[in-house]
């Protein structure tokens, strides 16, 4: 699938990007959830992930060992979230890198915020995340060693180390949902909002009182994202339907943004069905658009092969 990416990635935007596997002595682990590689609209996150880590030239590796970001282990057992989790370090540790970074995903950070170090700790052959481009420490990852990527993305953007255009999302008008496990569990709430301000023009916010720390839950978390349980998934995202919808009937709000990938699993069903003209994306996503690599062509189409604004004949995307 990654060749796949990388193939579609160079269509619509002229470079080739070269992701590299299990690479030992990179200085970063990448980690993120399969549903990023497998399941649209998180395939187009990933192809954000790709295009960020060749425009930064950072010295960052994907591994197929630790490859599940995601712990489904933390819906069965303790014993089982840990097992999965230990993964991570293991593999940080056989290919020598010094940090890990995350991708996006929900109960992938709850447990790595919450109980990582506890289940699998302590990293000691790890060093503690510095960015490498900004010489930004992350203090807040001393204990895991691990960053999550709007922490990085946000250092990164607020020091000038990425060239955007944000006039090439401006089909979209986005709001963004707090995912339970990042908002919540690790009080993830600044970044996010930080990062899609900087590469989106039309930001708008669901109603006080259903975001941040009072965020709604998405409706199909916790193992519930299955179409035997589709009356109760619609039924438990109502109320963020509902929030969705007041922004869409008040500011034309057409995407629904977030950094969780059971959220990028559940949102399009449940958007279908309570709030049909509102699509689902991941930040990466709409970062990857954004951006203006070296050596790009003159790009006509997003990522999802849809125009973009005012950039001219499409017919031979």
């Amino acid at each position: 699938m990654i060749e796949f990416f990388v193939d579609e990635i160079e269509d619509v935007t002229g470079v080739r990007c070269d992701p590299s596997f299990n690479r030992k002595g990179a200085e970063i682990l990448f980690i993120t959830p399969s549903g990023d590689v497998f399941a649209d609209p998180g395939t187009w996150t990933c192809m954000g992930y790709i295009m960020l880590f060749h425009e930064l030239g950072l010295d960052i590796t994907w591994s197929t060992y630790a490859s599940e970001g995601g712990n489904f282990g933390y819906f069965t057992s303790h014993e089982m979230a840990k097992r999965l989790n230990a993964k991570m370090y293991m593999e940080a540790k056989r290919l020598g890198v010094k940090w890990i970074l995350g991708g996006e995903c929900g109960h992938m950070w709850r447990v790595v915020n919450q109980y990582m170090d506890t289940f699998n700790g302590p990293a000691d052959h790890l060093e503690v995340p510095e960015n490498p481009l900004t010489g930004t420490v992350f203090e807040n990852a001393k204990s895991t060693k691990m960053t999550h990527i709007m922490e990085f993305l946000a250092d990164t953007i607020k020091n000038k180390k990425l060239k955007l255009d944000p006039s090439r999302n401006d089909q979209l008008k986005v709001t963004y949902h707090d995912s339970c496990n990042p908002a919540r569990g690790m009080g993830l709430l600044e970044e996010p909002r930080y990062v899609i301000k900087s590469v989106c023009n039309n930001f708008y916010e669901m109603p006080h009182g259903t975001t941040r720390e009072q965020t709604f839950c998405c409706g199909g978390g916790a193992g519930l994202n299955a179409g035997e349980d589709m009356e109760l998934r619609f039924r438990g995202g109502l109320p963020r339907a509902n929030a969705v919808k007041h922004v869409h009937e008040q500011y034309g709000v057409n995407m629904l943004s977030c950094v969780c990938a059971i959220d990028r699993a559940v949102f399009p069903a449940l958007m279908e069905y309570w709030v049909p003209e509102v699509d689902v994306t991941g930040v990466c996503e709409m970062v990857a658009n954004a951006m203006v690599l070296e050596g790009e062509k003159e790009k006509t189409v997003d990522l999802r092969n849809n125009p973009l604004p005012g950039r001219g004949d499409t017919e031979d995307v």
